[in-house]
């Protein structure tokens, strides 16, 4: 709805500035109209052009808060497949040399063989979905540094994990015993955990990167 008292204000307003440009120019009214209708189409412009750029930046910080926020889901994402992974590649190296040591020949030792086989499926996986899970991760911050600028240290870390490579899991080939290997199984997969929290860091520093910039 128009607001009618407004536009007798300006009515008003422009009725003094015609006469008053009359009395000190000789302008006609005509040619005061036009200039008044000029100046008023340029202050709906800058307006509009006003309305559009808050818009934008509004949009742009609405943008630059989902990316991170993304990129905090899909790092937690990554975090739980590495530890996945390490799991399955230390369980792989376990029921191999379980069906070595724990009643080799018999359908125990037959049953942890089909076990390492399982584990080793599962490991390629985990890695699948760690492949797949990065790249819409190489995605996220991609676009946050395409909006907000270059960021050196961000794609320094970018390439840091992609030339990353963890350490294969231990094949337990010198463990002797059954009871010795259950132990070592264990304190394998802590070691190898924290091998894998590289990429966690590096995600977190990636994260402070970007709310830095917010």
């Amino acid at each position: 709805m128009d607001d009618t008292t407004h536009i007798e204000i300006i009515s008003k307003q422009l009725d003094k500035i015609v006469a008053i440009s009359q009395h000190q120019s000789g302008m006609t009214t005509g040619e005061i109209a036009l200039i008044a209708a000029a100046i008023g189409a340029s202050a709906a412009i800058l307006s509009q052009l006003v309305i559009f750029l808050l818009t934008r930046f509004k949009e742009r910080s609405n943008l630059r808060q989902e990316l991170v926020a993304e990129e905090r889901r899909i790092a937690y994402l990554l975090t739980e497949y590495y530890k996945e992974l390490v799991m399955h590649k230390v369980h792989k190296q376990y029921w191999y040399r379980t069906s070595e040591l724990h009643n080799p020949g018999t359908e125990d030792g037959k049953d942890s063989h089909e076990r390492h086989f399982i584990s080793n499926q599962r490991s390629f996986e985990t890695m699948t979905k760690i492949r797949v899970t990065t790249s819409e991760y190489f995605k996220i911050v991609s676009r946050f540094t395409n909006l907000n600028g270059r960021n050196e240290l961000i794609n320094q870390t970018l390439a840091e994990i992609k030339s990353f490579e963890p350490r294969k899991a231990s094949v337990f080939s010198e463990i002797k015993t059954y009871e010795e290997l259950l132990i070592a199984q264990e304190i394998e997969e802590k070691e190898l955990n924290k091998v894998y929290l590289f990429y966690s860091s590096c995600f977190d520093r990636i994260n402070i990167e970007m709310t830095k910039e917010m």
